[in-house]
């Protein structure tokens, strides 16, 4: 196993950037603790992604704390076990993919030329204080964040993101869902093919776009303002909020709102 532990300089609230471009993100706000970490981890001990823990690097301004993993060189798949289910994504692939059938990192049938290194997912475990706010970049890394936080921006190709509570969000990912329990003010939330899905809204504004993935927002009695939902073959629901200004549109597929 490889590892890394940053730790923030200074006490209290922290904004905090991240950059993984493969793997999984988990995060915890308490009310207990007064300083962020960030536990960076991969279960191989040499190999690319030993490599790219050990050279990720850290820095800090004031209360704005960021931590890097570079990327991984070369046609790297990356496998992890979730519950039960082995699931694999791929970082820039260089060579011809078409028709391919891939065992053990290694394409064997087919057109194609690139030949796959499998290794384990990087883990990034963090722990904030009450009151951050978060940045998440990635390439294929799901977030995971359990708490509240005060703004959270999340740009991932084909993570998922699932997110407890937050006042300011703003998503984006080609084909990642994002999941939101909570929302106090402002959202922003664009996909292409994964589901958008707030079940307590409570906010002043939003504006949530996608291709073909399905809209769904349950609005609480302290929702106002604007709402834009718009897509193009996915459904649309929204409900609750009377105070709520809904304009929602699908070219194919179905719109209910109430």
């Amino acid at each position: 196993m490889a590892e890394r532990i940053f730790v923030s300089e200074s006490t209290g609230p922290i904004v905090l950037g991240l950059d993984l471009p493969m793997g999984s993100v988990h995060v915890q706000v308490l009310d207990s603790v007064t300083t962020a970490r960030v536990v960076l981890r991969t279960d191989d001990s040499s190999g690319p992604a030993a490599e790219a823990v050990k050279r990720a690097r850290s820095s800090q301004n004031g209360q704005a704390m960021t931590v890097e993993v570079p990327e991984i060189p070369g046609n790297v798949m990356m496998q992890s076990v979730h519950g039960g289910q082995v699931v694999q994504s791929m970082g820039t692939v260089y060579g011809s993919v078409t028709g391919m059938t891939i065992i053990n990192g290694r394409v064997i049938t087919g057109g194609g030329t690139a030949v796959m290194e499998t290794v384990s997912a990087i883990e990034a475990v963090v722990t904030l204080p009450a009151g951050s706010s978060l940045a998440v970049v990635s390439q294929s890394a799901d977030a995971r964040v359990r708490g509240d936080v005060e703004r959270m921006e999340f740009r991932s190709v084909s993570g998922d993101l699932a997110i407890d509570g937050v006042r300011i969000l703003s998503a984006s990912t080609t084909s990642g869902d994002v999941t939101v329990g909570r929302l106090t003010e402002c959202l922003a939330a664009r996909s292409v093919s994964g589901d958008i899905t707030v079940r307590g809204y409570s906010g002043s504004g939003a504006e949530l776009n996608t291709t073909s993935g399905d809209i769904v927002v349950c609005a609480t009695s302290q929702a106002a303002g604007a709402l834009r939902a718009n897509t193009i073959s996915g459904d649309v629901q929204v409900g609750g909020g009377r105070e709520l200004q809904v304009s929602a549109h699908s070219v194919s597929g179905r719109v209910h709102t109430r």
